[in-house]
């Protein structure tokens, strides 16, 4: 059980460690997940794929957003196949700026990765992905 709680502890360590950067940047952490996102999804996306990507609550969102398109960073319009969806666009200075956070962010992520070498890092991405599927399954047998 304590190994299990030195897990959960990492995991949590590793959010904060995000949300910290996140500050450092003059950003909320909600903002830099969404950042992410459209940097991901190459600056076209819809509200409910970042609410789903992150499980982050439409509210959350949708506060990240307006405030970029107060910033003139992102535009809304109506998707249209669902009027209810709003559909993303980064502005060109809204592109140039979340590519920037991103690219930063990257860098460090990809320096910390090359730091751990390959053997450790094969480990960490098969250790964690048999953790969630073993994890999934037990929650998945839970709603039975």
């Amino acid at each position: 059980m304590k190994k299990l709680e030195l897990y959960t502890a990492l995991w949590r360590e590793t959010n904060m460690i995000y949300e910290d950067w996140a500050k450092k940047h003059g950003l909320s952490y909600s903002e830099l997940l969404v950042i992410l996102s459209l940097a991901e999804m190459k600056g076209t996306c819809l509200q409910k794929d970042i609410c789903r990507q992150w499980t982050l609550p439409k509210q959350t969102v949708n506060s990240v957003l307006k405030n970029l398109m107060g910033r003139s960073l992102v535009s809304l319009t109506s998707y249209e196949t669902d009027r209810r969806s709003k559909l993303i666009q980064l502005t060109k200075e809204g592109k140039l700026y979340v590519d920037s956070i991103a690219c930063n962010l990257q860098k460090a992520e990809y320096s910390a990765w090359t730091k751990m070498g390959e053997e450790n890092t094969e480990m960490l991405l098969k250790t964690v992905s048999l953790y969630n599927s073993y994890l999934k399954e037990e929650v998945e047998s839970e709603r039975k």
